[in-house]
């Protein structure tokens, strides 16, 4: 916990720049399982490929100004996209609460968005890719030894565990279910 009083201008710019980063972290799910570049194309309009303006591309208030729709073809807009917006915005602004400002707060920042990339490629696609994954876990053990009050050696204990279990169930899923239980 911090000491400090955070001033309210910081909450805002703090969330902005979570909602910012949210719009992001929508490209990546939508992107990443297609195996499609996140810097290039633009973004662009899945049913009609058209290119989004800039100013249909503002996190949150694009997508109620436009209704949940494409501007050219009318096509819906998933509500995936305004709410991981959203919850990436309300977790940095939590985090800044918890952490305040602080190299702890920009690693649990990272880890958490991470988290919304992979329950979000997890929920719509059925994978968690690994281009997410392992760089997470290379985060979390840095992290850990340096700016987290955790120490390097319990991030690996986490890890062991952690991962241990994930592995279990995947090895035993066949065995227990008749199939394949995880990825």
């Amino acid at each position: 916990m911090h000491e400090t009083e955070i001033p309210f201008a910081l909450y805002l710019i703090v969330g902005l720049f979570g909602a910012l980063v949210g719009s992001f972290l929508n490209v990546c799910i939508y992107r990443l399982p297609k195996h499609e570049s996140i810097a290039w194309p633009g973004s662009h309009c899945p049913a009609c490929s058209h290119p989004i303006a800039w100013y249909d591309n503002i996190p949150i208030v694009s997508y109620l100004i436009l209704r949940g729709r494409c501007r050219h073809c009318a096509a819906p807009i998933s509500w995936r996209y305004p709410l991981v917006e959203g919850l990436n915005a309300l977790g940095y602004i939590a985090l800044l609460e918890c952490f305040g400002l602080s190299w702890a707060t920009v690693a649990h920042g990272l880890l958490y968005s991470s988290l919304l990339v992979v329950a979000g490629t997890d929920l719509s696609h059925k994978i968690i890719p690994n281009v997410v994954t392992f760089p997470g876990i290379l985060v979390g053990l840095v992290s850990a030894g340096t700016v987290l009050p955790l120490g390097f050696l319990n991030g690996v204990y986490g890890l062991l565990v952690g991962g241990g279990i994930l592995w279990l169930l995947a090895w035993a899923s066949p065995f227990l279910f008749g199939k394949e239980g995880m990825g």
